[in-house]
């Protein structure tokens, strides 16, 4: 679905959504989309005044400055959270049948794990892999998913934050980004603290964090997505922060940092996946797709997994596509027909998942052949 079709959408349904825009500092409006043009929104936003009035204001917002959009609260009903909450316990979360994909990888398996409530279709942001299986997020909430498609809420985040990026140590203990620049530290016994705060204006860009990985020593490296500034924050233990990466051009979406001790970037704007050593030198650059292929208006997009043989899975979430691509660097397709995939992890025993954000689903894709299988049968955090 592109982003157009997407925002099309919300006219049709009149859905009250909450948009993010600008360059170098953040807006935010609330309302209806009136009509949806080549290069602009018409948005209807009305707000409460001291006066006790509703005021309504009409506002022209250029389609290459939205950063995000949320569905606003008001418009999930009670009966919806609690359809959420029915489904973590496994009564609408067990697996399925095989499905079939356009163009599905020969020699694998593609099962729907669970399938999660449509109310919250295309708030399904990052996954990974942790303690005893696979993790994602949804707004402010971190969720569990157990080999059988079972959900659990694993942890919350306070006030009105939403998660864009999530990672496990070595040790268990899980480390959230948010959108509004906030990176927490949770212990596994459900203790959190803030690590750090960080100012996207620090990279020349405005604050949207998209992505995180975690290095040896317990440093955090945070991408920064917005517009085509941003960059990466390098935070230390003590949560400390320096900027590594930053400028026109190095907008980042997805972070992993490899065995060998490479982190491995995806920049929305060039379409491109870059290997650059933990001092932010570059060292290898392939073009993954076309740029357009990349959901611009969210940061979510451009999740990066690795398997054991150091083949790299990529998210393209415009293009409804998994692209992976070898230790050569040559690319190809390696899921299709998807609706706005946002997040890709390894299990231990070498499955791959698929958040698939647009049809509010979690995906199993398993090797059938067991070369295949052991092969991918290291997770990476």
């Amino acid at each position: 679905m592109s982003f157009r079709t997407r925002l099309q959408g919300f006219v049709d349904s009149r859905q009250k959504i909450q948009i993010w825009y600008g360059m170098g500092c953040h807006n935010t409006v609330t309302g209806r989309v009136l009509t949806v043009d080549h290069d602009h929104i018409d948005v209807e936003s009305y707000s409460h005044e001291s006066d006790g009035q509703i005021h309504v204001r009409r506002i022209l917002i250029p389609l290459h400055l939205i950063l995000h959009i949320d569905i606003t609260s008001a418009e999930i009903s009670e009966e919806d959270e609690t359809n959420f909450s029915t489904e973590k316990d496994g009564k609408s979360g067990a697996p399925t049948n095989v499905i079939d994909l356009p163009d599905a990888p020969r020699g694998y398996a593609v099962r729907v794990l669970s399938q999660l409530n449509s109310a919250f279709s295309n708030r399904f942001s990052r996954m990974t892999a942790g303690p005893g299986g696979i993790y994602f997020s949804c707004d402010g909430s971190v969720w569990f998913i157990d080999g059988n498609g079972a959900l659990s809420e694993y942890a919350r985040i306070r006030g009105n934050s939403t998660i864009s990026g999530l990672r496990f140590d070595r040790k268990g203990v899980l480390y959230v980004a948010t959108i509004q620049g906030t990176v927490y530290k949770i212990d596994p016994n459900k203790s959190g603290r803030i690590l750090a705060q960080l100012d996207g204006n620090l990279t020349g860009g405005g604050t949207f964090l998209s992505d995180l990985a975690i290095g040896a020593r317990e440093e955090v490296y945070v991408s920064n997505f917005p517009s085509n500034t941003g960059g990466i924050f390098k935070i230390d233990k003590s949560g400390d922060s320096e900027v590594l990466l930053g400028g026109p051009g190095h907008g980042t979406q997805g972070l992993l940092l490899d065995p060998d001790g490479f982190l491995w970037c995806l920049e929305h704007a060039s379409g491109c996946v870059v290997k650059r050593s933990l001092d932010g030198r570059e060292v290898t650059r392939i073009q993954v797709a076309e740029s357009e292929c990349f959901n611009f208006a969210d940061g979510y997009d451009g999740n990066l997994a690795m398997d054991s043989l150091g083949r790299l899975y990529v998210t393209a979430g415009r293009a409804g596509m998994v692209i992976r691509i070898n230790r050569e660097g040559r690319t190809e397709t390696f899921l299709s027909g998807l609706v706005n995939p946002t997040g890709v992890a390894f299990s231990s025993d070498g499955a791959l998942f698929v958040l698939e954000a647009g049809r509010s689903r979690v995906l199993k894709i398993a090797a059938l052949d067991k070369a295949d299988r052991t092969a991918s049968a290291t997770a990476l955090s």
